[in-house]
């Protein structure tokens, strides 16, 4: 299992070592090429999950650190 991580979120580096290969990269770096084998996904408000960013990709898991899902496109 891949996982794709905003490295920007507090504490996380070391949290899914144990169990997939992680990606961390700043939210706005987080693109559909990185995505391409990525199974999961784990995000802040500054990434925008829509179909421009996973079209054509793995990801079946969007993780989001924050409050509300105003940045993931629910219906897509």
């Amino acid at each position: 299992m891949k996982i794709v991580v905003d490295r920007a979120i507090p504490f996380i580096e070391g949290v899914f070592e144990p169990y997939a290969e992680v990606v961390y990269r700043e939210g706005k770096d987080i693109g559909r090429d990185l995505l391409r084998d990525a199974d999961a996904l784990v995000i802040r408000t500054r990434t925008r999950c829509n179909r421009e960013l996973l079209e054509g990709t793995y990801v079946r898991i969007i993780a989001t650190a924050t409050i509300g899902t105003d940045h993931i496109d629910g219906p897509w």
